[in-house]
Parts: C-alpha cells; sequence; structure tokens
C-alpha cells in the first residue's frame, strides 16, 4: 500500500511538472493597443486590461474608439473573459471613473488592482464605488518600493516610481500623482508597463532597488524615457527588454517620433510605435 501511494504521488508530481513545462514551451502572449497607455494583454490561460477605460484626452491624446470602448463595456471578443483591470494612476486620460463603476458592476468577477490614491479619486468621483471592493487589489508600496502579490496565478508587482514632473513657476504641478509601473508574470512572460514617469525617476527607483535584476521579455515605456540613444541604452542594460513598445505620444508629435523610433531601431531593431490596428501575435516568449 505505501508503495503504491508514493507511485501514485510521483506519477501525479510527474505530470503536473509536464504540464508546467508545456505551459511554459508555448507561453503567448498577444498585445492589442487601445490607445495612450491602454493595452489588452492575453497569453494562453489568462487576460487583462490596462489603464484601458477613458475618453479624457486633455486635447493632445489618444482616445480608445466608441466601437473599442463598447466592445470592452460588452465583454465582447477580443474583451471577452477579461481576469483582471490593471490600473497605474489616477489621471483621466487613464481612467474615467464612470466607465470603471459601469465596467465592474458588469463583470463582478473582474479585479481591479491599483493604489489607494487612484482607488480615493474614483471613489471620489464616483460616490459609493467603495462597494465594489471585493473586486480590489490594492498595491499602494512607499516610493521607490514595490509590493507583490499572486493574483489567480498572474504574479504582479506594482513598483512605486514617482510620477514624472510638469513645472509652473517653478511648481511641480505632478507631486502629488501617485504612479504605479508594473511587472507582470503570467504563463511565463514578463512584462513591464512604467506607467508616467521619466528615465530620471527609473533611475532613482532602480539606484535604490539593486537587488531587483529584470529580465523583460515586452517594456511598455513613456516616450519621454526614450529620448536619445543613451536613454535606449540604458533601457537595455537594466531591464534587458526583448521588445520595447513607446506609448503616450501626443497626437501632435507622432510624426516626429515614428522618424525617431525609426532611428533607435537601429540599435534596437524590436522597437514599436503602435497603431490601434497594431497588435502582436503570438510573441513567444524566449526561456
Amino acid at each position: 500500500m505505501k508503495h503504491s501511494l508514493l507511485f501514485l504521488a510521483a506519477l501525479l508530481i510527474s505530470s503536473l511538472q509536464t504540464k508546467l513545462n508545456a505551459q511554459q514551451e508555448k507561453s503567448n502572449l498577444e498585445v492589442t493597443y487601445i490607445a495612450n497607455e491602454g493595452y489588452l494583454l492575453k497569453t494562453d490561460h489568462h487576460k487583462m486590461l490596462i489603464d484601458a477605460l477613458f475618453t479624457e484626452n486633455y486635447g493632445i491624446f489618444d482616445v480608445p474608439g466608441k466601437d473599442t470602448l463598447n466592445a470592452i463595456m460588452e465583454g465582447t471578443a477580443p474583451f471577452d473573459h477579461i481576469e483582471m483591470y490593471l490600473l497605474t494612476h489616477y489621471h483621466k486620460d487613464h481612467c474615467s471613473p464612470e466607465l470603471m463603476v459601469k465596467y465592474l458592476n458588469k463583470f463582478p468577477n473582474v479585479q481591479l488592482v491599483t493604489n489607494r490614491p487612484a482607488l480615493v479619486f474614483i471613489d471620489g468621483d464616483q460616490f459609493g464605488f467603495v462597494s465594489y471592493k471585493d473586486q480590489f487589489i490594492e498595491l499602494t508600496p512607499e516610493q521607490n518600493k514595490n509590493e507583490s502579490k499572486n493574483v489567480n496565478g498572474v504574479y504582479i508587482t506594482a513598483h512605486a516610481i514617482k510620477h514624472l514632473s510638469f513645472f509652473r513657476k517653478d511648481i511641480d504641478i505632478e507631486q502629488y500623482m501617485y504612479n504605479v509601473a508594473y511587472t507582470i508574470e503570467m504563463d511565463g512572460v514578463r512584462i513591464f508597463h512604467s506607467g508616467d514617469t521619466s528615465i530620471e525617476n527609473m533611475k532613482i527607483y532602480l539606484e535604490q532597488n539593486k537587488d531587483w535584476k529584470p529580465n523583460i521579455d515586452i517594456a511598455f515605456l513613456y516616450y519621454g524615457m526614450l529620448n536619445t540613444e543613451e536613454d535606449l541604452k540604458y533601457i537595455i542594460s537594466t531591464l534587458h527588454p526583448k521588445k520595447i513598445v513607446i506609448m503616450h505620444v501626443p497626437l501632435y508629435l507622432t510624426k516626429e517620433w515614428r522618424s525617431k523610433t525609426e532611428k533607435l531601431k537601429k540599435s534596437f531593431p524590436e522597437l514599436y510605435l503602435l497603431n490601434k490596428s497594431d497588435s502582436f501575435k503570438k510573441f513567444v516568449s524566449d526561456h
């Protein structure tokens, strides 16, 4: 009997290992651009949205089309079976409080992964939002620190990297804005999304977190983090990305940044500035 139990245990472990190895071997990632810093991320076993529900463009940024928003809100393909929604910060070109309430109400199984300041902002705009707190996964690390959580088999790390600065009369008008970058590990694929930050703030964060040794499959980076060849070299030497997607380019700078992207691609060919019709299909993580 004892030998039979040991044999069964070994068989189960072998079967589980085979499944894990198979999952690791076929780890695919599909990335669909929505607008600004908004994306649909899909692997073999998981699907999530990040910074995807908004209508405000402040007069200069890209916004989701009506058909896209309707598809997200109705949960039609490819926006069906969403497990979680990640939000980097609470600017309205990343989040519509009204749409967020409607979305969580319609899809009670979707978990909202974000930080306390963002939750407070949405609740202040949409009274009673806290009633959806069973769907909240709050990650609010101190500045230049991080916090991680396993959410249904997806390992998410929130990096509190300061929001980029805008100065008016020598005052940083973004000093109260709380931004998190995310590292997302799902089905063997490692993704980094910077939110709105700068190369300078990224350097400060990495200097204070020298034990963090990322090897990123695909990095989504705020466009201002790649202003120069030296910026690109720094990102390559620290994040070690296989692909880079440039995001949040103002509409009036699109032509300039398409030209700049082509020049930077000479040093890093896997650099992209996506259109709404663009998506990566079956990007295989290389381990």
